[in-house]
């Protein structure tokens, strides 16, 4: 799978300088989704992966939109390319929290 996300990251042009090299381990605790994942996708992703967004075919709205798009967060939390160039971007930290609860298998949590 991160074979997959790496070759997915290199084909989308260069990548930001000031992206962080991230963990692909599962932490214990892992991340839940409502008190970790849901507040950082609400704050900088659901303006525009909402119904009355500008992407609103990927709704981030609910963990089952957050779910069925799993691959592609996982690799816009490894490239830096969401959100576009001057929006609010994540914090190493939220990116690192992403990662994590993904690669612990996006539970339900």
């Amino acid at each position: 799978m991160f074979v997959g996300v790496a070759l997915m990251a290199a084909c989308g042009g260069s990548e930001p300088v000031d992206c962080p090299n991230l963990s692909t381990t599962c932490p214990d605790p892992k991340p839940s989704y409502a008190s970790d994942v849901r507040p950082i996708i609400n704050a900088r992703c659901t303006t525009c992966h909402s119904p009355g967004g500008q992407e609103p075919s990927r709704d981030f709205t609910t963990y089952g939109g957050v779910f069925q798009q799993r691959q592609a967060v996982l690799t816009q939390a490894y490239s830096c390319r969401m959100p576009p160039a001057g929006n609010a971007q994540p914090t190493t930290q939220e990116r690192q929290t992403l990662v994590a609860w993904l690669v612990c298998g996006a539970p339900n949590n």
